[in-house]
């Protein structure tokens, strides 16, 4: 029994270790005076002057290039009715790059890699100056492919009768919050004090549990209490009902003249007895990494988180097949992303 105390210890340590550079990050955040971080404004060929829908687009990558499966994504959102505001955190800007990103931006931000993604929103929210004139303000980044399927048609499905902030999917980890790849917020919520309060109050912070915690969970419940509902349109619950019921049916023996079922290998069968164990133990789980599947091949979802393919940090088994799943499902390139992927792998052996 003394193993399983001292392996308590230390992850109790671990713990306070984490929860100490948390606040100490929010601590140093919170006597910075900087109104932003910018180092670089380059205005775009297109026009921010009226415009009634506009995209706050993130970017990293840490040699400066912006990749094919990002410059899609960004004409899809010029496509259908968006001016972009391209805040990029690298060090640099190639030259290629910004040639091709002029014509589809309205203003390129390049700014120093501090508060991750909440920090350049932040920033790229105080360049637009008053957003309550705004239809619609989306705030987007790089982490994840598509749009696999039509953005218009995803886009008209958010009425703002049904509620004033939008996602794609949604977290129950911790509380309910949207999950901020995509968050599109309509007029009731631009033009809400809520919304100007929250940004204000948000620190360039450097502690990406303080982040998550604070700011993508917070912005939810910030929005939820002054009566703005936040909705996704891929709702984890609906994934989450349908992996139980996959699960319960694998252990139904099949019906006289039915076909038996297909076995599955022994990985895939722990992996989703955990999740099944977890859904009705009520531990929420990320369905854009545990439910991808589901959520591509059955719900139509438009986004594949890049994080999942690149690193599968969760685990998850047979991801091999996410390319012909792809192929099945949408007519998207998918050779935007193994392009992105043999670079990023390239990248990593040197």
């Amino acid at each position: 029994m003394r193993w399983l105390w001292l392996f308590r210890l230390r992850n109790l340590a671990r713990s306070a270790v984490r929860f100490a550079w948390m606040y100490l990050a929010a601590g140093i955040a919170m006597c910075r005076l900087r109104r932003d971080y910018i180092v670089e404004r380059q205005p775009g060929e297109r026009n921010l002057a009226g415009a009634k829908r506009v995209a706050i687009f993130v970017h990293y990558d840490r040699r400066g290039r912006v990749h094919d499966y990002v410059f899609y994504y960004l004409e899809c959102l010029r496509d259908v009715g968006f001016e972009l505001v391209f805040v990029s955190n690298a060090p640099t800007l190639r030259d290629d790059a910004r040639e091709r990103l002029r014509p589809l931006c309205a203003l390129i931000l390049r700014r120093k890699n501090i508060g991750y993604d909440f920090g350049a929103y932040k920033d790229g929210i105080t360049a637009l100056g008053d957003v309550a004139n705004l239809d619609e303000l989306l705030l987007a980044n790089d982490s994840v492919y598509g749009p696999l399927t039509d953005l218009g048609a995803v886009i008209a499905r958010c009425d703002p009768q049904r509620a004033a902030v939008w996602g794609i999917t949604d977290n129950w980890f911790r509380r309910f919050h949207l999950q901020s790849y995509f968050l599109l917020f309509k007029h009731e919520a631009l033009a809400s004090p809520a919304f100007a309060r929250f940004w204000n109050s948000v620190n360039y912070v450097q502690s990406k549990r303080w982040v998550t915690e604070r700011y993508e969970i917070g912005l939810s419940r910030v929005m939820m209490q002054s009566e703005l509902r936040c909705t996704a349109l891929y709702p984890y619950r609906q994934a989450a009902q349908a992996l139980a019921a996959a699960v319960a049916s694998l252990h139904e023996e099949p019906e006289e003249g039915e076909k038996p079922r297909a076995p599955i290998w022994n990985e895939q069968q722990r992996f989703a007895a955990n999740m099944f164990e977890a859904v009705e133990r009520g531990r929420p789980l990320n369905s854009t990494h545990h439910l991808w599947d589901y959520l591509i091949g059955e719900m139509k979802c438009p986004f594949l988180k890049r994080e999942l393919l690149e690193r599968n940090p969760m685990g998850v088994p047979a991801l091999q097949r996410w390319e012909t799943m792809l192929r099945g499902a949408f007519d998207y390139d998918t050779d935007l992303i193994l392009r992105h992927l043999e670079v990023q792998a390239r990248n990593r052996a040197v």
